[in-house]
C-alpha cells in the first residue's frame, strides 16, 4: 500500500481506547480500518479483498468510490501474470497498525499504574489476549491471562442469566450477545 496522507489516522492510542471498555485493540484496529476506507484515495489500494472491497462500495461519497475502483480497474489491466491469491493491500495495513497497538500496549504494561488498572477493570478479547501473552514477559502475561479468564467468567454468568430469560420469551440484555461475540471473535467487521 502506497503511503499517503489519506492513512494518516487521528492519533488514537491504547490509553484513549481503555475507556471504552471493550478491548482496546480491536476498537484500535476497527477505528483504523474505518479511516482509511473511508479516506481511501485512487492510488492508496490496486489489490482488495472481497470484504475490503464491498466495504469500499458502501463508504461514500459514491464519486470517491468510483475513482478507487477505476483506480484498481485500470491498474489490474496493466499487471500481467497476476496470482489467483490476491494479497489485499488494505489488511496488509491493517495488520501493520494492529501489530503497531500490540506493541504500544506491550511498552504500556511496564507502567505499573497501567498493569494495575487493566488487572482491575480491563477488558481483551481471547485472541488479542493470547497474542499479548505470547509477547510479554511473564509477569504481565499473568496479567493478560487474568483479565481474559475473568472478561470469559462475566460473559458466562451473563450468558447463562441471559439464556434463561430468553427461555421464559424475555430478550432484554441481548447486549451480552455481542460482547460474546466480540470476546470469542474481535469486534464485528475486523478480519481475520
Amino acid at each position: 500500500m502506497k503511503k499517503s496522507e489519506s492513512l494518516v489516522t487521528t492519533g488514537n492510542t491504547v490509553l484513549l481506547a481503555l475507556a471504552k471498555g471493550v478491548c482496546p485493540i480491536c476498537s484500535l484496529v476497527r477505528a483504523f480500518q474505518n479511516e482509511i476506507i473511508e479516506r481511501l484515495q485512487p492510488n492508496d489500494a490496486s489489490r482488495v479483498c472481497n470484504y475490503h472491497a464491498w466495504a469500499i462500495a458502501a463508504s461514500a461519497p459514491a464519486s470517491s468510490v468510483a475513482a478507487v475502483f477505476l483506480s484498481m480497474l485500470r491498474g489490474a489491466n496493466s499487471e500481467k501474470g497476476q496470482k489467483e491469491h490476491i494479497d489485499c493491500d488494505l489488511c496488509w495495513a491493517i495488520r501493520e497498525h494492529e501489530m503497531a497497538r500490540l506493541h504500544e500496549f506491550a511498552h504500556e504494561m511496564q507502567r505499573r499504574k497501567f498493569a494495575e488498572w487493566l488487572e482491575r477493570f480491563g477488558t481483551l478479547c481471547r485472541f488479542h489476549g493470547a497474542v499479548l501473552r505470547r509477547k510479554l514477559p511473564e509477569e504481565h502475561a499473568q496479567i493478560v491471562a487474568k483479565v481474559t479468564e475473568n472478561n470469559q467468567h462475566q460473559l458466562e454468568e451473563l450468558l447463562e442469566t441471559f439464556a434463561a430469560q430468553a427461555q421464559s420469551g424475555g430478550h432484554a440484555g441481548g447486549g451480552i450477545l455481542g460482547r460474546a461475540a466480540e470476546f470469542l471473535v474481535a469486534q464485528r467487521g475486523l478480519t481475520r
